[in-house]
């Protein structure tokens, strides 16, 4: 059985193959990147691929995105947490944290809101505001910070960001509907995805091992 399995398998993927060789089906023209960035509203090509003519293939990207943070919090939660939860000491890092924090998160937006004009975007911004958070942990930490984030409504702010996310985009194809506004929304509600995502690792795993 898992022989005659194993050759489908390899059958259907030599198929596959060939059928990409006969050029049945010639792939769509593609458009200078200038001429597409124009029409969707970006200033550089890769915003136009990755919020314009792929969106779909982004859209699918934080879905897995958010199926992976969905993994870590049912799978860890069970687990319990540390018995001793650490408490960092004062020093430079816990001097500076708040200090630095603003700046990280304000260049974290920026980056989400000029990324269809030049390098950025929602995930970089996420991230970096996700390393906001962890230097904040490392200074505070990680139950004190998760208090003063009010947890509880992270969670539904995950759910409700990404049904926004997929509606719009889902809506925008169909209805042809473009522009640099729609780009900046979209960068922005990816951002806020990835930074709760990446709380959501920092926490859990955290709060498991009883350090960061």
């Amino acid at each position: 059985m898992k022989r005659a399995l194993t050759i489908a398998l390899l059958a259907t993927l030599l198929g596959i193959l060939l059928f990409g060789l006969t050029d049945l089906f010639p792939p769509a023209e593609v458009r200078p990147w200038a001429e597409m960035a124009r029409a969707y509203g970006a200033g550089n090509g890769v915003a136009s691929i990755v919020l314009g003519s792929r969106l779909y293939d982004t859209l699918l990207e934080v879905l897995v995105f958010a199926l992976a943070m969905v993994g870590v919090r049912y799978t860890l939660k069970p687990l319990g947490k540390w018995r001793e939860p650490v408490v960092p000491e004062r020093g430079v890092v816990r001097e500076m944290a708040d200090v630095l924090l603003p700046v990280i998160i304000v260049f974290a937006v920026y980056l989400a809101a000029s990324g269809h004009l030049g390098p950025g975007g929602g995930f970089p911004a996420g991230a970096i505001a996700g390393s906001g958070l962890l230097l904040l942990a490392m200074a505070k930490g990680i139950e004190r910070l998760s208090r003063e984030l009010h947890e509880g409504t992270l969670e539904p702010l995950e759910y409700g960001t990404i049904a926004v996310l997929l509606v719009l985009g889902c809506l925008s194809i169909p209805l042809n509907h473009r522009g640099s506004g729609l780009l900046v929304v979209f960068n922005l509600l990816i951002g806020i995805e990835v930074t709760i995502g990446a709380w959501v690792v920092l926490h859990y795993f955290a709060s498991h091992r009883g350090e960061i």
